[in-house]
């Protein structure tokens, strides 16, 4: 996986020269909201024919079904998707992590943390049967994720189970993230 985002990126630098890469910042929980930024910045980068989106995000979380409907314009975007958790001092917590790991290429910034992706129901209190329904199901996603991207699948399971948060640098030994950046021109020029 290593190399093929390596070769990705050494690519995209290549056609940088005739095109542009769109660049947004989701700083929030995922909601709605967030979900039609994105697909709008997703759409517009394909009708520019942009060479790739990076995401800049920091978040502690969201809503499963604004998730899902992120992570499936993601993985079926013509227009490569790279997130990048930024700034140092930021996560990409619980819904967060679904994003990270539908990327084409994953980065973080040094100082930063992911995972803790288990599903929670705020103000509800669920019976057993529901609540093991959700995690199995999340889990499935996860796996569903991990596998095309071609990323630790065991390991990216482990954070909607068991709820395991990573370091940056614990996130690149373990194969769920292809690099650590201190800076977004960094991932542009990374070799």
């Amino acid at each position: 996986m290593k190399r093929v985002a390596h070769l990705f990126v050494i690519c995209l630098l290549a056609s940088t020269a005739n095109g542009s890469v769109l660049r947004i910042a989701v700083n929030d929980m995922i909601h709605p909201i967030s979900d039609e930024f994105i697909g709008r910045a997703l759409a517009s980068a394909a009708q520019s024919k942009d060479v790739a989106v990076v995401i800049e995000l920091s978040t502690p979380g969201g809503l499963i079904d604004s998730t899902r409907s992120i992570v499936e314009k993601m993985m079926t975007s013509s227009v490569p998707v790279i997130v990048y958790v930024s700034p140092t001092g930021s996560r990409a917590a619980s819904a967060g992590f679904f994003l990270l790991e539908a990327a084409d290429i994953a980065v973080m910034a040094p100082g930063t943390n992911t995972g803790a992706a288990h599903p929670v129901i705020l103000g509800e209190k669920m019976d057993e049967v529901m609540k093991t329904k959700m995690e199995n199901d999340a889990a499935a996603f996860m796996r569903t994720i991990a596998a095309r991207r071609g990323r630790n699948v065991a390991v990216a399971e482990s954070a909607v189970r068991q709820s395991k948060s990573f370091t940056e640098d614990e996130a690149l030994q373990q194969k769920l993230i292809d690099f650590v950046a201190h800076h977004l021109h960094a991932i542009l020029r990374a070799e």
